[in-house]
């Protein structure tokens, strides 16, 4: 936990923990920046992920192919036997045994490949969600400790009792003694408020978490404000409203609005999620087109179950880069990215790989067939 003094009270800021924070937490408190941090993160998971990919994609071409070969048959028997239905499961098995087809294994690989990836994706989400509330909630305190210093007492909202008026509220400096005792209170002088708007405005400058074009990286990459407005700092930072003022706030942050009013970022990163996802799942299948086309065979599409996903990806990433902080979509960009990388390479060596598994086959029958 960190703590931080504001007068002579304690706040106490919890510091979130887990798989995904500890590695963000120690690796940033290396590199210095959390959009490098999570880059180099996404490329290790990307790394540590690649026998998955590589490994389903083999087994999707092997029962591709494997289909393609069959399906003629297949669609005999099913003509054949298609008012029966317990006939026609026995020969569809028979005929897939005879092939050594295995429906289960086509799926195994994708299930498995899957359920690790959406674990990873989710776990991550969370993690990431965590330490922005935190973030966005400790750099504030910074700043209202900044503030209190400049003003030498705690601000608060105090009620103020007028004889046979409604009573009104206003912002006063409260002092305390290190017992908590108030010990005094006065009002905001024009001069105290210059001194400590200018002081929170610098203590941002040091304390901000931008990248590259993104000006607050807790934020996202779009229009949104740089500087969250109380609503939405409440609702980021997950406390109640009861534990902090909203003119308490205002008055702390609105001198850093001013200063850095304008867009948080420019769209860059949710158009390159959409663009960037599709591209790296139709890479494999242009690849697979030009190879099927050059060599004179018909081309199998081992992604021809999953069709769907190769448009409803993109869509998907580039929503949750749209409506989540820019961390997150830096990771998913990163992610995508790796993915353009290596996919081309990936198909190339599954291609490789499924070639010389066909001609080792091809030289087994051709010795069974000379001994006999």
């Amino acid at each position: 936990m960190d703590f931080l003094n504001i007068g002579s009270m304690l706040l106490e800021v919890s510091k979130p923990s887990g798989m995904w924070e500890y590695f963000i937490f120690g690796l940033e408190s290396l590199v210095k920046n959390y959009g490098l941090t999570i880059i180099l993160i996404t490329l290790a998971i990307k790394l540590i992920m690649l026998p998955f990919d590589f490994f389903n994609r083999y087994i999707n071409k092997k029962n591709s192919l494997k289909m393609a070969v069959i399906k003629p048959e297949l669609d005999k028997i099913q003509s054949r036997y298609g008012s029966n239905k317990e006939l026609l499961n026995q020969k569809t098995m028979e005929l897939y045994k005879k092939h050594n087809y295995n429906i289960m294994g086509s799926c195994l690989g994708m299930i498995i490949n899957m359920a690790v990836t959406m674990t990873i994706f989710f776990t991550l989400f969370t993690g990431l969600n965590k330490i922005a509330a935190y973030k966005i909630y400790s750099e504030y305190i910074t700043l209202q400790t900044e503030y209190e210093t400049q003003i030498g007492g705690k601000l608060e909202e105090v009620k103020i009792e007028n004889d046979g008026e409604e009573a009104q509220t206003k912002l006063q400096v409260v002092v305390y003694d290190e017992e908590g005792q108030e010990v005094d209170r006065f009002d905001l002088t024009e001069d105290l408020i210059n001194k400590a708007n200018a002081a929170v405005v610098k203590k941002y400058d040091e304390i901000k978490e931008d990248f590259l074009w993104i000006k607050n990286i807790w934020r996202p990459d779009t229009n949104a404000s740089i500087i969250l407005s109380y609503d939405d700092f409440v609702s980021n930072a997950k406390i109640d409203k009861s534990e902090l003022s909203e003119s308490v706030y205002n008055q702390i942050m609105n001198p850093i609005k001013a200063e850095n009013s304008g867009w948080n970022g420019y769209f860059i990163l949710i158009i390159m999620s959409a663009i960037i996802t599709y591209l790296s799942s139709q890479i494999s299948i242009w690849i697979g087109k030009a190879k099927a086309k050059k060599s004179g065979k018909p081309y199998v599409d081992a992604m021809a179950q999953n069709k769907i996903l190769i448009y409803l990806m993109p869509i998907i990433m580039a929503l949750f880069t749209l409506f989540y902080n820019a961390m997150f979509a830096i990771y998913i960009v990163t992610g995508a990215l790796f993915g353009l990388v290596t996919s081309p390479l990936i198909t190339l060596l599954v291609d490789k790989m499924y070639d010389k598994s066909v001609k080792k086959e091809e030289e087994k029958v051709k010795v069974s067939y000379s001994r006999k």
